[in-house]
């Protein structure tokens, strides 16, 4: 039976690390969606010369060097001069149905594409302990860090209510553990056909900005829970980060923020 496509355009909320981007690799082999990665940061990959997600310069991919010069000079030199027309701009010229976006915090800073028509919302929940762990990799201060979730976290919340029920929230360790129960709810929530090709994300390239290039996820359909904060994070810290965040119930409903919590092994 055919699906009724309600949304044109879809954005994913989340912090660094949700899995957003397998999710983005998924989606978009879906031959009515497009997913350019991180749209919104394409400023920020333009100036920084960050490569698209094949490899290969912004200016050099086949993809990009097709569609940059469609899309306003402003917008990619500033982010938050784009409108919703921009990204139809890039979603009819690549001839799709749906875009998704996967820039998370940004969508939040550009406060007029809240307010587009047939704008759906996905917020991609996932473990605050394997959040904070990944920054933590990357050089971040834990205080600071979970200063930055907490507040995050509250501005997504209050975007996904503000747009019920043209919204959902999936966590990455339901995600993980049933790929295909979860592509398929979000196909239903934009109004696509699930397609088995979905699930094979690495059978396909992908032409993301601002997205990782590491060879991790290139040309894989392996999909298995990343868990390594039970081994990475001290007693004291997992005990510092259950104390600061159990007051959020999105965390304290679904994951065990006791202080006795210990990492396993």
């Amino acid at each position: 039976m055919s699906q009724l496509q309600k949304y044109d355009l879809v954005f994913v909320l989340g912090h660094s690390h949700c899995g957003s981007t397998l999710l983005g690799r998924m989606l978009n082999r879906h031959p009515d969606l497009l997913c350019p990665g991180e749209f919104l940061w394409i400023d920020d990959a333009l100036d920084k010369n960050l490569p698209c997600s094949c490899g290969l310069a912004m200016n050099t991919c086949p993809f990009w060097a097709e569609h940059l010069p469609r899309l306003p000079p402003k917008i990619l030199k500033d982010y938050t001069q784009t409108r919703a027309a921009d990204l139809h701009t890039l979603r009819l010229a690549a001839n799709r149905k749906v875009l998704l976006d996967l820039s998370k915090s940004r969508f939040y800073r550009v406060p007029r594409l809240a307010r587009t028509e047939r704008m759906g919302l996905i917020f991609l929940a996932r473990d605050p302990r394997a959040l904070l762990a990944s920054r933590l990799r990357e050089g971040g201060e834990l205080p600071h860090e979970i200063r930055k979730l907490r507040k995050w976290t509250g501005r997504f919340l209050d975007l996904i209510d503000d747009h019920q029920p043209d919204s959902m929230t999936l966590f990455y360790e339901d995600f993980v553990a049933q790929p295909e129960k979860t592509i398929r709810s979000i196909c239903t929530f934009i109004g696509l056909e699930f397609r088995p090709e979905l699930l094979q994300p690495g059978d396909q390239e992908h032409h993301f900005c601002h997205s990782s290039v590491s060879p991790y996820l290139k040309g894989k359909n392996e999909i298995r829970i990343d868990d390594r904060w039970r081994r990475e994070l001290s007693p004291d810290q997992i005990a510092l980060i259950n104390r600061k965040v159990r007051k959020i119930p999105l965390y304290a409903d679904r994951y065990d923020l006791n202080d006795s919590t210990m990492p396993a092994g």
